[in-house]
């Protein structure tokens, strides 16, 4: 239907009253969007437009022009700085372009969907509305119609979601209809997140198929928010994986973090907005120089967060680089002045007496924290009432009963609070501004953060160890709060900053020992805690309720679970040493991992079949061993004559099929062990094997540079493909069985038809050292080991051969990598005995797994993805759960090996220095750590702190020795040391004067810091080439230090400082072997030896030679260290144990020993104010501090105080006698981890082991 039939005609007076309408409609639109621009009036003798221009306007078209108007009116952008992106999650981070052309490319292709990515606050929502706005900018008549939806106001967006909208903006069915059938749109549909969705909307709703709408998608969502196989939620009908002919329908990118040049456009478009007193360069400098908020500021939804918070944050604060923003202090910055700033524009404009008398009451009470709480209680209410779904639509006559209007409603003070809250209102619907404040804000619910009006932090009174603050009917009691990562980040970070809230979160632990009604609470609560990096070392949490709590990475050393309700509880790399199970209730408990198996050779390959039921293990030496996942027992056991290589079921799970170094491929029958085929032809080993997906053909890789396909009937070789150089490592199929896809030595990827027998015309990919390849599931992906030492993944689309991410950690050599079979994971192994978890659509490192004391040479995914199987050269195979170790967030690196740890003089602090040169400073008490801030600790090989607190030395790979302030970090003087190679040992004399130091090139020095030259004066030295020097010690009262060198005599010489003549010590003695460590009594009468014998030695200074030998130790003792009072000894040793002596001058015993250790003791020392209590360093990169207590028996008890991440299940000592519902494989588990089932045991030695969980044979230990 058109305004008037065809141009020329005569319009009726109907039309003429509608064009006139239309035309004063748009005059009002015009004229209010041009005061927004700009103050001139459009000219009044400007010739009014003649109707005759709008004569074949339709009424539909009317009606859209009319929205197009209102719609430009309403996404006006104070800001905008175009974003950049990505092709994908797995694209790499520096392939980027700009959003704003890669859409335009999409609008002009034939692709249907596009999904836009990114992290929350990533400016998702700001692209859609300027999209819009450029398009509604651009259209003309019967162009595609821009609409923006969001998603989370639409009721029924599965089946109705156009329809939904056009309804809302006032189109009748008639015109719904018509432009259904004839018109065609581009969707831009904003919060697919937000309204949690599951849905595929395209499929759903029947787009672009005959008859219904004609539409091109652009969908955005939060990356956080996406699953595996996320692309199946978004992607339209027809997309052909495997065809690269068919065209592709869908596209994705992904919004990158803003630069530092964004963030200044940013910041340049903002300043202008208001007066302010802060330019753009003020702005910049404080991003600059307050740590970590520039990488905060990459967020631009922080970045206006920032803008906003920033001079309130720095208030009074001189030394910026002192500073440390958090996420949550920029919320409570910006919503305290939000609040401010509307309540000023209350004062301003109330107009009413009732308003007055009411702003009035609310200013009394403090119109901040009354705005706060009101946010507060509606976020509350949302995820109440509406699950989270942001979107409150409030309808007075329909909602005034509801729960709605006590936010919503006339009431003037409901009125006041919301219109000054952070909430966006579109007619009758209301949602804060960002989904983020929305979380918040729930977060304030548990926890309200300090109180704007007094400036205190907020903290009950008088009891701060009660919960009573914490509102038994708010979220923390009601809501499991773990499906909410976003608000339990903003909690932890609350947990770190307010004491009391810590207090409040224990309290509640505690409650639940004898109130069920608090188990909630208190899982959320315990989760929160160990999250912030709470620790609950020698806690009592008998009895507690704690459910399905997220336990992962926790430290529980020496906890008392007796009793407690632990169902569900993920305990993934949990620190569990002495922990008691006793009685608890341990249904469904993870502990990351299933019992090892140990088969003593080295694995070469391993394999899941198709059914899960088996799992086979191809050993060194020929054997070949299959186990019954059920029980994890052996099924059936074979012996090749020749070492098998590789393996590979079939799909019906019947035959085995593996290729041997003796240049045959073989197949095994899994249910009779019988060999059924043997395959020659190769004239080398063979180093892959893989079945089609029909089961009918078996691809082999040879070292031969060849790849056979063969019959897996009848064993005929049906062909043999050609075109590697070098030794082809690996072959897979394709999910279709169209490709076949290897990866060889010769650097280069190669695809083919196995069908045919030919190479895919232009698939040759090269890479550097190319090997092994792997297939994703759906088969849009492989991934491809790039031979580099720093151990990448290569990500390739497996349709258009396009690289993707690169998947890196800097890990040493990778040796395997696999897809998980129903998810997007990737794991790899490699050479540094780490198995790594990564997710596939982020390229994300999820988890580091550790437990590996040697190589790892292959590794795979279960068929169901819920376990990783992975072995090693020493025959070990560990079985990783896949589910449990998923739920980190962040996945920590493992610390480099520490040599060397060491007191300050008052024990406030502890100094550690790792095998990667780098030097942390820990807080004693709490285990707060950081780096030694310096350029030159890039080089450090050592460390020593001077008795008198005012020096420590770090000794360089150079020969220089650097000596620090031990308060201010700042280097004051630079030993020269004249390029004698890497200082491996120094000490201090008690005085402080005297330096010993000893280098790896023989040479040992000794330095007089009294000396007036600052590059240090050498009073002694000694160059022994037929002995270089192992360890060096100063006696503790000043007149002696000792020297032990390596040589076929172990010589220990013994030197008079004073006397500054290295050539002739005052007394030497050989010792039977090498000695590894040394240290002096308090008196400095004795030495204590370690040796690698492995014994501990002591030497009465007034006799010959040592005249005891301590004995229990089963490897090098490469640490010990005598106690400030002289009563007991601290040894290290390789064996992964540390041990406690008692005893006086010529009688010592052991009396406590420490597993659960995960790698070599390598250093200990003595609290020197605290009595009993002690550091160690380890090669598992971790420190320790220890407190040594007496038991109500007389026994004496190690129990840890803190300790750094590790990232690895220890178990050592736990019991768990009656433990309810713990299965016999987690049992199984903690037996291998050194656990105990009935009581612990209170003697010194070494607690019962199980024989090896495969052959009964015995080796098994807390790191195994």
């Amino acid at each position: 239907m058109t305004i008037v039939n065809r141009p020329g005609t005569r319009p009726s007076q109907a039309t003429n009253a509608t064009t006139r309408t239309y035309l004063k409609e748009r005059e009002q639109i015009q004229s209010a969007s041009s005061t927004q621009h700009s103050t001139s009036r459009p000219d009044p003798s400007s010739p009014p437009i003649p109707l005759a221009q709008f004569e074949n306007i339709t009424l539909v078209e009317h009606v859209l022009r009319k929205l197009r108007w209102q719609r430009l009116k309403e996404a006006q952008l104070p800001i905008f700085v175009p974003p950049m992106a990505k092709a994908n999650l797995q694209a790499l981070d520096e392939d980027l372009f700009p959003l704003r052309e890669k859409v335009q490319e999409f609008l002009m292709s034939e692709r249907q969907v596009m999904l836009i990515l990114g992290d929350s606050g990533a400016g998702k929502s700001t692209f859609n509305r300027y999209l819009e706005r450029q398009l509604w900018t651009a259209y003309q008549d019967s162009d595609p119609i821009p609409l923006l939806i969001n998603l989370p106001t639409i009721e029924r967006p599965v089946k109705e979601l156009i329809a939904e909208h056009l309804r809302t903006n006032n189109f009748s069915e008639e015109q719904i209809w018509e432009m259904k059938q004839y018109r065609q749109f581009v969707l831009i549909c904003d919060g697919y997140d937000e309204s949690q969705l599951t849905f595929n909307l395209h499929t759903t709703n029947l787009f672009n198929l005959p008859g219904q709408w004609n539409v091109k998608m652009v969908i955005s969502c939060r990356t956080q928010y996406l699953g595996q196989d996320y692309r199946g939620r978004f992607m339209p009908d027809g997309v052909s994986h495997y065809s690269s002919l068919a065209p592709d329908l869908f596209q994705e990118a992904v919004i990158a973090p803003f630069t530092k040049e964004q963030i200044e456009d940013y910041v340049e478009q903002y300043v202008p907005l208001e007066p302010r007193t802060w330019t753009t360069k003020d702005y910049m400098d404080k991003f600059i120089t307050i740590p970590n908020l520039m990488d905060l500021v990459k967020n631009p939804f922080l970045l206006s967060l920032s803008l906003e918070a920033l001079p309130g944050v720095i208030e009074g604060k001189q030394d910026l680089s002192a500073i440390n923003v958090t996420r949550v202090q920029l919320y409570d910055t910006f919503v305290r002045h939000w609040v401010v700033v509307n309540s000023r524009r209350l004062q301003r404009n109330v107009v009413t007496r009732e308003d007055r008398v009411m702003l009035d009451q609310l200013l009394e009470a403090g119109f901040v924290s009354m705005g706060v709480d009101y946010a507060t209680r509606l976020a509350s209410a949302i995820f109440e009432h509406q699950d989270g779904n942001p979107v409150v639509q409030y309808v007075h006559i329909k909602d005034k009963k509801t729960w709605k209007a006590e936010f919503f409603g006339p009431d003037p003070e409901a009125r006041m609070l919301r219109e000054s809250s952070p909430l966006n209102r579109n007619g009758s619907q209301f949602q804060f501004l960002h989904r983020s404040m929305l979380e918040y804000f729930l977060s304030c619910a548990v926890f309200h953060p300090s109180s704007p009006d007094a400036g205190d932090e907020f903290c009950p009174q008088p009891d701060p160890n009660s919960s009573q603050f914490l509102a038994t009917g708010g979220p923390l009691f009601k809501r499991n709060l773990l499906t909410e990562p976003s608000v339990i980040q903003f909690l932890c970070e609350r947990v770190q900053q307010n004491p009391c809230f810590e207090k409040g979160l224990l309290a509640v632990i505690k409650q639940s020992k004898t109130n069920a009604t608090t188990a909630t609470a208190a899982t959320n609560a315990i989760t929160i805690l160990v999250r912030a990096g709470v620790h609950f070392n020698s806690a009592d949490l008998r009895g507690i309720r704690i459910a399905g709590a997220d336990l992962s990475d926790g430290q529980f050393d020496s906890a008392q679970l007796q009793g407690a309700d632990l169902r569900g509880v993920n305990f993934a790399r949990s620190w569990l040493r002495q922990v008691d199970f006793g009685d608890a209730h341990m249904d469904g408990v993870g502990f990351g991992e299933l019992p090892y198996l140990d088969e003593c050779t080295a694995v070469n390959a391993v394999a899941f079949s198709p059914y899960g039921n088996l799992f086979a293990v191809a050993l060194r030496g020929g054997r070949l061993i299959t186990y019954d996942t059920t029980t994890w027992t052996r099924f059936r056991q074979h012996k090749e004559q020749s070492e098998v290589l590789s393996i590979a079921f079939s799909p019906n799970n019947k035959h085995l099929a593996f290729g041997n170094r003796d240049m045959t491929c073989r197949l095994w029958d899994t249910v009779g062990g019988e060999t059924l085929l043997v395959m020659e032809g190769h004239i080398g080993g063979v180093n892959s094997v893989a079945f089609s997906p029909c089961g009918k053909q078996i691809a082999s890789a040879s070292v031969d540079k060849r790849i056979r396909l063969w019959s897996s009937e009848s064993g005929a070789c049906l062909f043999v493909l050609n075109g590697h150089e070098a030794t082809v490592l690996s072959a897979r199929y394709s999910v279709d069985g169209r490709r076949l896809v290897s990866g060889s030595s010769d650097g280069t990827i190669r695809v083919w038809d196995p069908k045919r027998g030919t190479p895919e015309a232009d698939w040759v990919i090269s890479y550097v050292g190319a090997s092994r390849v792997a297939l994703s599931a759906d088969g849009r992906q492989f991934a491809v080991m790039t031979g580099s030492r720093r151990g990448e993944i290569q990500l390739v689309d497996a349709i258009t051969g396009e690289q993707g991410l690169i998947l890196d950690d800097d890990a040493s050599w990778l040796t395997d990598i696999a897809f998980s079979p129903i998810g997007e994971l990737v794991v790899s192994s490699s050479e540094d005995k780490t198995v790594r978890l990564w997710d596939l659509p982020s390229g994300q490192l999820i988890s580091r797994l550790a437990g590996h004391s040697n190589r790892i040479t292959a590794c795979t995914f279960s068929p169901d993805g819920l376990q990783i199987a992975s072995g090693d050269e020493e025959g070990i195979i560990r079985l990783w759960e896949t589910n449990t170790n998923l739920s980190s967030s962040i996945a920590p690196k493992r610390a480099p090996k520490v040599r060397t740890v060491a007191y300050s003089h008052d024990g406030l602090f502890i100094i550690s220095d790792r095998i990667d040169h780098t030097i942390q400073r820990w807080d004693s008490s709490t285990g707060a750590s950081g780096p030694i801030p310096s350029s030159f600790t890039i080089d450090v090989c050592s460390v020593a702190l001077s008795p008198n607190g005012h020096w420590f030395a770090s000794g360089c790979r150079n020969g220089n020795i650097r000596l620090w302030n031990a308060r201010s970090d700042v280097v004051e003087r630079v030993l020269l040391g004249g390029a004698f190679g890497s200082v491996t040992n120094m000490s201090f004399s008690r005085c402080g004067r005297w330096l010993v130091s000893c280098n790896d090139n023989w040479v040992t020095r000794l330095w007089d810091l009294d000396s007036t030259d600052d590059q240090g004066k050498v009073v002694g030295e000694m160059d022994d080439r037929c002995s270089p020097t192992g360890c060096v010690a100063f006696s503790p009262v000043g007149n002696q230090f000792a020297v032990g060198l390596v040589s076929d005599s172990h010589p220990l010489r013994l030197f008079d400082p004073r006397a500054a003549n290295l050539r002739q010590p005052l007394k030497e003695v050989c010792l039977s072997d090498t000695l590894r460590s040394m240290d002096y009594s308090p008196d400095g009468q004795r030495l204590i030896l370690g040796t690698d014998a492995p014994s501990i030695l002591l030497w009465d200074l007034q006799s010959d030679k040592p005249y005891l030998n301590l004995e229990g130790h089963t490897d090098a003792v490469i640490c010990v260290a005598f106690s400030p009072c002289g009563k007991y000894i601290i040894s290290g040793s390789n064996d992964m144990t540390f041990r406690l002596w008692s005893g006086k001058v010529d009688s010592w015993s052991c009396i406590a020993v420490v597993s659960g250790c995960l790698d070599d003791v390598t250093s200990a020392a003595w609290n020197p104010v605290v009595p009993m209590e002690f550091v160690t360093g380890s090669a598992d990169g971790s420190v320790r501090v220890w407190r040594i207590s007496g038991t109500e028996a007389g026994d004496v008890s190690i129990r840890m105080r803190w300790g750094s991440y590790i990232g690895q299940l220890c178990a050592a000592d736990l019991t768990f006698k009656g433990a309810v519902g713990l299965s016999l494989l987690s049992q199984r588990l903690l037996i291998q981890r050194c656990a105990v089932y009935g009581s612990r045991s209170q003697e010194g030695g070494d607690v019962s082991r199980e024989g090896r969980y495969g052959t009964g044979e015995g080796r098994s230990g807390p790191g195994k």
